[in-house]
């Protein structure tokens, strides 16, 4: 099943300062906007929009395997008026995550994200799924490896710098067969997202005066949940009031309330993003 991320707040786009954009893939002229490379031919084509036989309303852009060379998707000026490249340093970009189809798992092998940036082809590590069908992708600028291809034709890892992350031209995902059987396979790509830093922030606790007073600090791009249990199970979490229901903005958010016994408490990070077509 596809992972949407949650949308938080609609914003402009990237090369306005944004701080996230979210492909979603509902239009068919922005969705074949995106390029679809093959190197079997070492040629690109627009990408095929929606999966055939789909009969739900979340559509998708997708391509076919040509033998056991691999295929990309990719974005560039063209989709989104610009939306997935750009300063990435000054807008705060740290993640970028997908969802990926894969239609025949025996003949597949790995999928990585790669971008470009001052004239360089930058790779993440390689990720292997689980199951046909589909599989979320999710990799950090900053706390992720990446590699590049060096002087001696090898893989090299690097460090993600402000000034590479500064000159971001395109942005996509590569699919690799491991075999000739892979011909004809379909491999697709959905709900495709750059984000901030998406760690929650340390939660600080303290009590004085019979009171618990609750502090965290915020970041440009993130809005918080301010959360608590008495169990620590998945379905006993809620918010402490409705005035900290998806805090917004800078500097530190600050609270009080009365201490519950064996009570524990939690920050939720949410993406602040434009959903595009």
């Amino acid at each position: 099943m596809k992972a949407l991320l949650p949308l938080a707040l609609l914003i402009l786009p990237l090369h306005a300062q944004t701080l996230g954009a979210l492909a979603t893939f509902t239009e068919e002229e922005n969705a074949t906007n995106w390029g679809f490379y093959t190197y079997a031919t070492n040629e690109t084509f627009p990408a095929l929009w929606t999966l055939p036989d789909n009969d739900t309303d979340d559509t998708e852009i997708y391509g076919a395997f040509t033998d056991d060379n691999g295929v990309s998707f990719f974005a560039d000026t063209l989709p989104s008026d610009s939306s997935f490249v750009g300063d990435y340093a000054s807008a705060e970009i740290d993640t970028v995550s997908c969802d990926i189809y894969v239609e025949d798992l025996d003949s597949f092998d790995y999928a990585e994200f790669i971008f470009i940036a001052g004239g360089v082809e930058y790779s993440s590590d390689i990720f292997f799924v689980g199951n046909a069908g589909w599989s979320n992708l999710t990799a950090s600028f900053s706390k992720d490896q990446w590699y590049f291809i060096d002087t001696n034709n090898e893989f090299a890892p690097v460090t993600l710098t402000p000034t590479i992350l500064s000159e971001v031209v395109e942005i996509g995902v590569n699919y690799f067969p491991s075999s000739t059987e892979a011909d004809g396979k379909l491999v697709a790509l959905d709900n495709f997202a750059i984000l901030p830093d998406l760690t929650a922030p340390i939660l600080k606790i303290s009590q004085a005066s019979g009171e618990l007073a609750l502090s965290f600090d915020q970041i440009e791009g993130l809005s918080y949940d301010l959360e608590m249990s008495t169990t620590l199970q998945d379905d006993d979490w809620s918010l402490i009031s409705n005035d900290t229901f998806n805090l917004q903005g800078l500097g530190t958010y600050e609270t009080t309330l009365t201490p519950v016994s064996k009570s524990f408490f939690r920050v939720v990070a949410y993406p602040l993003f434009i959903e595009l077509p």
